[in-house]
Parts: structure tokens; C-alpha cells; sequence
């Protein structure tokens, strides 16, 4: 079958999306995966098939520093202009991408212009998401609401699931508008007869073990553990790097992903302090601008711009970041203590997973992140013996998923349904 992906988002949303493309080219079918323009040539090295969408991820993250540590409401509403008018000419991309496949599958941003495209083609879409999203359920709290009070029960847990699907709705709703009158020619509003999800199965590239099963869901939404992308065949470590790890005990690996803030020089010298409090060794991921990239090496500090997770964490004694799916997916994966530091949308969450389940402190939000407190979490993370047992089997179990495999088993058998 020919299967399209979309995968616009940032690294950390468009790995998982490439993983499930190449399972799903293992298993035989035709597959493009629909990715911002700066991600062809990374993913080149894997032999997929990649489309190139207007815009460039981390340009734009960079661009929009500061973007992570504004109030919800600032967010939204800058979300809200940016994807009013950006999406227009990827959405004409999409179309002219998608033109002779047979099914259509992505998360939240690849429903944005994928939903009314496939409608607008008369192809089924199915949703492929990081995050659980779904019916209504009590057996976790919504994605963006997850500090729901004690005192409101199951049913403030299933409120927070249906406000956290109006949350999502509303930023994309005039980018959604827009590519329906002005690049389909569609109705503004879609008839829910129309839905091309109808009868389709939904995925779920993160873990049952991390977050528990539904049982609101039934069974044709299947959560199939993380999607891993492997690092590319013949990747070699910086020298730098490797002596590094050779000189000492397992560093910490500290990086905030795509999170460019407005101080990374602030802030990459508060972890720096941190590290030195704790008395640990660190390699500091400098990411898409929310850490210093140049910092002097010295024996308990090296900083580089990225490096593989599957390769670097279990080779770590603990991780922080940011919090978000994809990276706490990595380290539940690697089996290894995290500290989160969300910055806000679904990084919250993660975190307060990571601490239910006694693999990692409390979360640190970002606004009440010091010194002092990444020092006592980085020394809980590192010297708790139990913490890293439950990480490690819960990594083990983890790994033991099937992961991209299943969620492409389940694709494969929806699109062969339909031929």
C-alpha cells in the first residue's frame, strides 16, 4: 500500500514519526514521510522516503527563543497567528504529496492540513500520536492538564481529557479553516459524516508501562511502546566524546531538545554550577539553542551540539531535559534516572510520570529551576540505589516492546482492509 507520514514538528516529534516510516517500508508498502525541509538530508542516511515541506524546524525554534517560557495564554495565541498563515503552502505541498497514496496517518500536527486533505482526496486517515489522546478516561489525566485536584475524583480526570482536546483544538483552528477554503475549497466546518478516520484504528508510539491502559479505549487503539530511531548505521562518537566517557564514572546528560531560551548563556552556567555542587560529571547537549554551544572543556564538563539517545543515555548515569515525548521516551528506554524540567505543553506531564513511577524526583518547572535544586535532584538521581533499579527494569520492559513494528502491523493491516 502507499502510505504518506506527516511529520511536522521538531526533532524530538519527527524521529519516532521517521521510525514508524521505516518500519512500515520493511514491511513492504510504499511509504513517504512528510518532513520540514532541514530534515532530508539527516534522515537520508536511513534510506527513507522523505518529502520535503516548506519551513525549516530548527530555524524556526531558534527564532522563536524565548517562546518556551511564556504563559500558556501567549503561547497559544502566538501559536494560534504563526499556524494561520504558515500553513497554507505546506498544506498545498501535502496535497500534491499525497495525491496517489491510499492512507494518511499522523499526530496532532499532521491533522491540521492531513485531516481535511484526506477528506478532500476521499483516503481514510489514521492517528499516530506520542502522546496519550483519546476518549475520555480515568485512568490518567489529560495530557495538558495533569495536575487534576485529588478532590474531584474520576470525573475531574475525565474533564481533563476533554479540555485538553478543546486546548489543542483551538490554536489550529484557523489554520485548519484556512487550508480548508483557501487551498481545498472545502466547507470551513467538516461533516462529521465526512471523517476520514471513520472505522480507522489509532497508534500510540509510547509505552503501556509508562502510562497506563484505558480501558475507555477498546481495543482499536493500540499502544504499541516507543518509536525509536536507531542511530545511523556507522555512526561513530566525536574522539571527544569517547574520551570523555573512558576518563571517568557514567556523566549525567543534560539538554533542553528544541526549548531555545532567552539566557542560554544563564542558563548553561546555572547547570554547569549544579553539575559542580553534585559533585558529577556532565556531557551537555546544546540542542537547538537552550544550552551555550561553545563551552571550554574540562574533565567534568564537555558540551556538543547533539549526539544518538539510543547510544549516548545508556551510557549515562541519569538524564535531564526538558520533558518532552520523545526524549523521556529515550530514557525510560536507556533505563537510566531522568530529572524534568518542563517548560510547558505536555513536558508537565512526562514529568509527573517519570515521578510516579520512582524513576526520577520531582519535576523542576523551568521558572523555579537553581542551582540548588538541580544539585539536590541531580544527587537523588545519581546516588538513590532503588531509583536506578526501578529505571533499569522498566527500561528492560520497555525495550521488550515491539514498538514501530506493531504500530506498522496495525497501518499495514488497516490499509490492506481497505484495498
Amino acid at each position: 500500500m502507499r502510505i504518506a507520514v506527516i511529520a511536522m514538528d521538531t526533532r524530538g516529534g519527527i524521529q519516532p514519526y521517521a521510525a514508524l516510516a521505516l518500519s512500515l517500508s520493511e514491511a513492504g508498502h510504499a511509504v513517504r514521510l512528510l518532513a520540514p525541509e532541514d530534515f532530508v538530508a539527516r534522515l537520508a542516511p536511513y534510506g527513507i522516503s522523505v518529502v520535503a515541506m516548506s519551513g525549516a524546524a530548527e530555524a524556526t525554534a531558534r527564532s522563536a527563543a524565548g517562546v518556551a517560557e511564556m504563559g500558556r495564554v501567549q503561547r497559544a495565541r502566538l501559536m494560534r497567528e504563526h499556524t494561520s498563515t504558515m500553513m497554507l503552502e505546506p498544506a498545498r505541498e501535502i496535497l500534491v504529496a499525497c495525491a496517489d497514496v491510499d492512507l494518511i496517518t499522523g499526530g496532532v500536527g499532521g491533522m491540521v492540513a492531513g485531516l481535511p486533505i484526506a477528506e478532500k482526496l476521499g483516503i481514510p486517515f489514521l492517528e499516530s500520536h506520542l502522546h496519550p489522546l483519546g476518549p475520555a478516561t480515568a485512568a490518567f489525566p489529560g495530557v495538558l492538564l495533569p495536575h487534576v485536584p485529588a478532590w474531584t475524583g474520576p470525573a475531574g480526570t475525565r474533564i481533563s481529557h476533554k479540555l485538553t482536546a478543546m486546548t489543542l483544538r483551538t490554536p489550529f483552528a484557523p489554520a485548519t479553516r484556512a487550508v480548508r477554503t483557501k487551498v481545498l475549497g472545502l466547507p470551513a466546518r467538516p461533516d462529521p459524516r465526512r471523517d476520514p478516520r471513520h472505522g480507522m484504528p489509532s497508534v500510540y508510539g509510547y509505552s503501556r508501562h509508562v502510562v497506563p491502559a484505558a480501558p475507555e479505549w477498546g481495543p482499536e487503539r493500540h499502544v504499541t511502546g516507543y518509536w525509536t530511531l536507531p542511530a545511523p548505521a556507522g555512526w561513530q562518537p566525536p574522539a571527544a566524546l569517547r574520551s570523555f566517557l573512558d576518563a571517568g564514572d557514567p556523566p549525567v546528560c543534560i539538554g533542553f531538545g528544541s526549548m531555545a531560551g532567552t539566557d542560554p548563556d544563564g542558563l548553561t552556567d546555572l547547570v554547569v554550577a549544579a553539575v559542580r555542587h553534585a559533585g558529577v560529571r556532565a556531557v551537555l547537549l546544546s540542542g537547538w539553542g537552550g544550552l551555550r554551544e561553545a563551552t571550554a572543556e574540562t574533565d567534568d564538563v564537555i558540551v556538543l551540539p547533539e549526539a544518538p539517545h539510543d547510544w549516548l543515555l545508556p551510557r549515562c548515569a541519569a538524564v535531564v531535559h526538558h520533558g518532552g515525548a520523545g526524549t523521556t521516551g529515550a530514557g525510560f528506554t536507556a533505563g537510566i534516572p531522568q530529572i524534568v524540567v518542563p517548560f510547558g505543553a505536555d513536558q508537565p506531564f512526562w514529568g509527573r510520570r517519570v515521578a510516579a513511577l520512582g524513576v526520577g524526583p520531582a519535576p523542576i518547572p523551568r521558572r523555579r529551576l537553581s542551582t540548588a535544586a538541580l544539585a539536590v535532584a541531580l544527587r537523588e538521581a545519581t546516588g538513590d540505589a532503588a531509583m536506578r533499579r526501578r529505571a533499569a527494569d522498566l527500561g528492560a520492559r520497555v525495550r521488550a516492546e515491539p514498538g514501530p513494528r506493531e504500530a506498522a502491523a496495525v497501518i499495514g493491516d488497516a490499509a490492506v482492509r481497505l484495498g
